[in-house]
């Protein structure tokens, strides 16, 4: 304990001896508010559950306001992306997947190391996570393992968006847009004050774009969507101390998907219909009382998503494979907070959370006429073989494969965060310790089947009059299997922070990703029963044998080990430990901000993506021994005059594989392969964001009251797009700009996004034909684009 003390004061005496000369906020009220060096813009900071203020947390944490998400183009979360230190969404080609890489942790598939909170309710689906965003009044996202507080799926990090309060803001404000590739929007929104103490809003939205790739095989763009919404929210002081708040939303997506291209190719090209459909809403529930110095908090949250996606599997212009999945899920919530409101050198928060998951998956796999060519020309080669007495051939043109995978969860937790301020009678210093006992129950209820799968027989010597033997190797699999898990997630911190404007911090926390089944095994499961189930038939229908002993019997698995069905579909919960080294400084009467962080993480029994047969049995998730991940993390804000701000977000994150042992299929061979050492896919090593704002004010009474000009470079890379690090995406980067005349409630702006048109690649990956050739795809980076938006808005 001495020994991180020192290290602290040692790196805060130097910091101290150029800002000592500012004073110290003088406003001893308990609000928490945090002032963002950008436009002198000041958002209100609290929250429910944290022992200390948000502005001086001891973890690495980022905030954007809302002139910040404006200036910067953020409309939605993977506009963020590179905008924040190691932060990094990749585009997937459609929302149902949203994947967050903080630190380099992230996952493609199943659950997420990165949770999503919309005013303290979450998302349990990151399906949900992509949605647009209007009148929000801050976005937090809090960087390393925050098990302590949060739970499951945390082990990245946390995203925080809160929305404006109709009691603290209130006006009406309207957006029109418009821009190159048929984009267009429209948004408005009203913020009223009932009473004094009731508060309403309302806000709706729609946006389009007619895409920006072109299908070779139909000739229309294949990515065109729409997406429309809106939301509701009530707020109210019942009385001083008991305040109520309720807010709906509704967000809904329909458009093309997928947009993915033979690496070799220059656009598009395939037959299947490949879009995505989404109805999200999200409600929520708070209720708070202010006691005599402590708060109780609840809220309660639901979230109902339906969707369908189409893809066309085989991304070619052949009928081969084509999925549909369709989910349905409901997530009920209920968090509660008692937590200290006061001012007293000790601080606390206990809570409890519960949930409630129920996700139903239907996702029909069709085998069509190319594929089943393809899966004939195995029956051909097997033929021609020598003591081969018979030849075998589909009789049909599809095989089905539907399957429906019902997922429930739940899951109980107990918490508990206290701060001790001024420690051993030091000014300043402070330490921080919490713990949380999680648990959870997860279930899968599956019913899945093959349809069409018929093959006749006919022997090689047999007459043509001889008919062939027919037989149906249709197959059903039907059961359920459960599983709990139980973790403790501590988390400690020390933090020295002599005066306002600087503290040093040094943190320990434990963070876990739960485990659970995965539906998509069964595409593999289901085949290789299918093959069995024909054989099977196969071998009772064939006549004995010369000499009697009927058929042959089955090769002995001597002391092979075969896995059960459940350890099949099983993967196990991912379990983190973040260790973190970071502070804040302010200098030259605040115009002058910086934040630092260095990490270590290190995490047992990471999941992974694994590619079945190549891409040909779909994808499922595993664990995949130990990784590590290392780095820095640095941003600078900086107001030289009032009007002019420069910023900088540096974040260089090492994530690689310790300890990690597979197989591959080589030349038809299946060999071990070891990727230890090896860099985690997908997962950029460096996220770089440096950009300006100046504001220029014109004299009353001219017709432009004021010129805002902004510009903003952001880049990511080198990303690893396989685990055997063969192929790679370098660094790049892309510029966006905008310039907007205001005058009164009026303003007009012209933007660009990627202005310079930098080509890139934003996926990449490898699947195999029915022949089992291998073929790498890759969706294609999004190209300038550039519009005007006019806003009206009006503020009271």
């Amino acid at each position: 304990m001495r020994k991180l003390i020192v290290i602290l004061l040692a790196i805060s005496q130097f910091f101290i001896l150029y800002s000592k000369n500012i004073e110290p906020d003088k406003d001893n009220t308990p609000q928490d508010t945090l002032k963002v060096y950008y436009l002198d813009e000041v958002v209100v900071s609290s929250s429910v559950k944290e022992t200390n203020q948000l502005k001086n947390l001891p973890t690495a944490v980022s905030v954007i306001s809302p002139k910040q998400l404006s200036n910067s183009q953020i409309e939605s979360l993977p506009d963020m992306s590179g905008a924040i230190p190691n932060f990094f969404i990749p585009s997937y080609g459609s929302k149902v997947s949203t994947p967050i890489y903080i630190r380099g942790i992230g996952a493609r598939l199943g659950s997420q190391t990165v949770s999503l909170y919309v005013d303290n309710v979450p998302s349990f689906n990151p399906s949900a996570f992509d949605f647009e965003f209007q009148d929000i009044q801050r976005v937090e996202v809090l960087r390393g393992a925050q098990g302590t507080l949060y739970g499951r799926n945390a082990i990245g990090g946390i995203v925080n968006i809160y929305t404006l309060s109709p009691l603290s803001f209130q006006g009406t404000s309207l957006m029109l847009s418009g821009g190159n590739y048929g984009q267009f929007s429209v948004k408005g929104s009203n913020y009223s004050k009932l009473s004094d103490n009731f508060g309403l809003s309302v806000a709706a939205y729609y946006q389009k774009d007619n895409g920006y790739f072109v299908n070779k095989y139909s000739g229309k763009n294949v990515d065109a969507s729409k997406n429309a919404g809106g939301k509701i929210k009530m707020e109210w002081e019942i009385t001083p101390s008991f305040k109520a708040l309720l807010f709906s939303n509704y967000d809904y997506v329909n458009g093309g998907a997928f947009p993915y291209m033979h690496k070799d190719s220059t656009a598009v090209n395939f037959n299947e219909p490949s879009s995505y459909k989404r109805h999200l809403i999200t409600n929520g529930l708070s209720l708070q009382y202010l006691g005599n110095g402590f708060s109780l908090n609840s809220t309660t949250g639901y979230q109902f998503l339906k969707d369908d996606m189409k893809m066309d599997q085989d991304y070619t212009p052949l009928s081969v494979f084509s999925i549909r999945q369709q989910q349905t899920q409901h997530s009920v919530s209920q968090e509660i907070t008692l937590k200290s409101e006061n001012q007293s050198k000790y601080r606390w928060v206990i809570g409890a959370f519960g949930f409630y998951d129920n996700r139903t998956i239907d996702t029909p796999v069709a085998i069509k006429k190319d594929g089943i060519v393809g899966l004939q020309s195995v029956f051909d080669r097997l033929s021609q073989s020598p003591g081969v007495p018979v030849v075998m051939k589909y009789t049909t043109e599809q095989i089905d494969l539907p399957g429906v995978y019902k997922k429930p969860s739940s899951g109980l937790a107990l918490f508990h965060q206290s701060t001790l301020n001024d420690l051993f009678g030091l000014n300043g210093l402070s330490a921080t310790a919490g713990i949380r006992f999680d648990y959870e129950h997860a279930k899968i209820d599956y019913s899945t089947e093959s349809k069409g799968a018929d093959i006749e027989f006919r022997f090689k010597q047999a007459p043509p009059a001889v008919p062939g033997i027919s037989v149906n190797g249709d197959t059903l699999m039907q059961g359920a299997f459960s599983k709990s898990f139980w973790q403790v997630l501590p988390k400690f911190a020390l933090k020295y922070q002599p005066v306002e404007t600087a503290f040093v911090y040094l943190s320990a926390s434990k963070g876990y990703k739960t485990g659970g089944y995965n539906e998509q095994s069964f595409s593999k499961l289901l085949q290789n029963s299918l093959m069995e189930s024909l054989m099977r038939n196969a071998m009772k229908k064939m006549p004995p044998r010369p000499g009697g002993g009927g058929a042959p019997a089955a090769p002995p698995t001597g002391d092979v080990k075969i896995p059960t069905l459940e350890e099949q579909l099983s993967y196990a919960p991912e379990i983190s430990w973040t260790y973190e080294l970071g502070g804040r400084f302010e200098f030259f009467e605040r115009r002058l901000s910086t934040t630092f962080a260095l990490f270590y993480t290190k995490v047992d029994n990471i999941q992974i993506i694994k590619l079945e047969d190549q891409g040909r049995s779909g994808r499922t998730i595993t664990n995949a021994g130990k990784s590590e991940s290392k780095g820095v993390e640095l941003s600078m804000r900086y107001n030289p005059t009032d009007n002019f701000t420069l910023f900088a977000e540096y974040g260089f994150a090492d994530a690689k594989f310790k300890n990690y042992q597979t197989e591959k299929i080589e030349n038809g061979k299946t060999v071990q392969v070891d990727y230890s050492g090896n860099y985690i896919p997908f997962a950029p090593q460096h996220t770089f964001s440096i950009g300006a704002s100046y504001v220029y004010n014109f004299k009353r009474g001219l017709f432009i009251d004021r010129l805002i000009a902004n510009i903003q470079y952001t880049g990511a890379g080198k990303i690893y797009w396989t685990e055997d690090n063969s192929v790679y995406q370098p660094f790049y980067g892309l510029t966006n700009a905008s310039l907007t005349v205001e005058k009164n409630s009026f303003a007009l702006e012209l933007w660009g996004k990627n202005i310079f048109d930098k080509k890139y690649n934003s996926f990449y990956f490898r699947a195999s034909d029915m022949t089992g050739k291998e073929n790498a795809y890759l969706q294609r980076g999004y190209p300038v684009r550039f519009g005007a938006t006019v806003r009206y808005t009006i503020n009271r």
